[in-house]
Protein backbone atom coordinates (compact mmCIF):
# COMPACT_ATOMS: atom_id res chain seq x y z
CA UNK A 1 0.00 0.00 0.00
CA UNK A 2 1.54 3.27 -0.78
CA UNK A 3 1.88 6.10 2.06
CA UNK A 4 -0.09 9.11 1.24
CA UNK A 5 0.90 11.85 3.21
CA UNK A 6 -0.69 14.98 1.77
CA UNK A 7 -4.39 15.83 1.28
CA UNK A 8 -5.78 18.33 -1.28
CA UNK A 9 -5.76 21.56 -0.03
CA UNK A 10 -2.14 20.81 1.91
CA UNK A 11 0.79 23.45 0.84
CA UNK A 12 3.93 21.89 -0.34
CA UNK A 13 7.59 22.67 -1.26
CA UNK A 14 9.58 20.74 -3.77
CA UNK A 15 13.06 19.79 -3.19
CA UNK A 16 16.02 22.26 -4.49
CA UNK A 17 16.94 21.19 -8.43
CA UNK A 18 13.95 18.59 -9.38
CA UNK A 19 13.00 20.20 -11.96
CA UNK A 20 15.89 21.87 -12.98
CA UNK A 21 15.23 25.30 -14.59
CA UNK A 22 11.95 24.88 -14.58
CA UNK A 23 11.77 25.11 -10.41
CA UNK A 24 8.44 26.94 -9.81
CA UNK A 25 9.28 29.62 -6.88
CA UNK A 26 7.49 29.67 -3.43
CA UNK A 27 5.10 26.78 -2.37
CA UNK A 28 2.18 25.04 -4.13
CA UNK A 29 -1.32 23.67 -3.13
CA UNK A 30 -2.32 20.23 -3.32
CA UNK A 31 -5.44 19.94 -5.52
CA UNK A 32 -5.65 16.37 -5.91
CA UNK A 33 -3.85 12.81 -5.21
CA UNK A 34 -3.43 11.07 -8.43
CA UNK A 35 -3.09 7.52 -8.99
CA UNK A 36 0.10 5.82 -7.78
CA UNK A 37 2.77 4.83 -10.31
CA UNK A 38 5.94 2.66 -9.98
CA UNK A 39 5.42 2.74 -6.27
CA UNK A 40 5.30 6.40 -5.72
CA UNK A 41 2.29 8.91 -4.74
CA UNK A 42 0.98 11.14 -7.35
CA UNK A 43 -0.12 15.07 -6.77
CA UNK A 44 -1.61 17.49 -8.63
CA UNK A 45 -0.65 20.83 -8.05
CA UNK A 46 -0.71 24.57 -8.78
CA UNK A 47 2.17 26.59 -7.61
CA UNK A 48 2.53 30.47 -6.85
CA UNK A 49 2.65 32.51 -9.84
CA UNK A 50 1.75 29.87 -12.60
CA UNK A 51 -1.18 29.27 -14.28
CA UNK A 52 -1.06 25.70 -15.12
CA UNK A 53 -1.31 22.64 -12.86
CA UNK A 54 2.19 19.92 -13.15
CA UNK A 55 1.85 16.57 -11.63
CA UNK A 56 4.42 15.58 -8.71
CA UNK A 57 5.62 12.61 -7.61
CA UNK A 58 6.03 12.51 -3.61
CA UNK A 59 9.61 11.74 -3.56
CA UNK A 60 10.63 15.13 -5.19
CA UNK A 61 8.57 16.93 -2.24
CA UNK A 62 10.88 18.72 0.73
CA UNK A 63 9.46 16.62 3.61
CA UNK A 64 11.42 19.10 6.19
CA UNK A 65 9.55 22.44 4.48
CA UNK A 66 6.40 20.95 3.97
CA UNK A 67 5.15 19.84 7.27
CA UNK A 68 1.79 17.58 6.72
CA UNK A 69 0.37 15.46 9.26
CA UNK A 70 -0.42 12.20 7.40
CA UNK A 71 -3.65 10.38 7.20
CA UNK A 72 -4.10 7.96 10.09
CA UNK A 73 -4.34 4.42 8.25
CA UNK A 74 -8.03 3.75 9.71
CA UNK A 75 -9.52 7.03 8.21
CA UNK A 76 -6.90 6.68 5.08
CA UNK A 77 -8.73 3.25 4.21
CA UNK A 78 -12.31 3.94 4.75
CA UNK A 79 -11.93 7.48 2.65
CA UNK A 80 -9.93 5.21 -0.22
CA UNK A 81 -13.29 2.21 0.00
CA UNK A 82 -15.92 5.65 0.11
CA UNK A 83 -14.37 7.48 -2.92
CA UNK A 84 -15.06 6.74 -6.86
CA UNK A 85 -12.91 6.33 -9.37
CA UNK A 86 -10.83 9.07 -11.11
CA UNK A 87 -12.23 8.09 -14.12
CA UNK A 88 -15.85 8.83 -15.49
CA UNK A 89 -17.28 5.27 -17.02
CA UNK A 90 -20.56 7.16 -18.46
CA UNK A 91 -17.94 10.01 -20.16
CA UNK A 92 -16.67 7.27 -22.37
CA UNK A 93 -17.70 7.00 -26.03
CA UNK A 94 -16.40 4.13 -28.52
CA UNK A 95 -17.09 4.36 -32.29
CA UNK A 96 -18.78 1.66 -33.92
Amino acid sequence: MVNRRYRPGDTIMLKHGVLGNAQPSGSGNVLSILPAAQGFTHYRVRFQNENFERSIRQDDIDVLASPSAPLPSKVQAASESSTSSWINSNSIRIRK
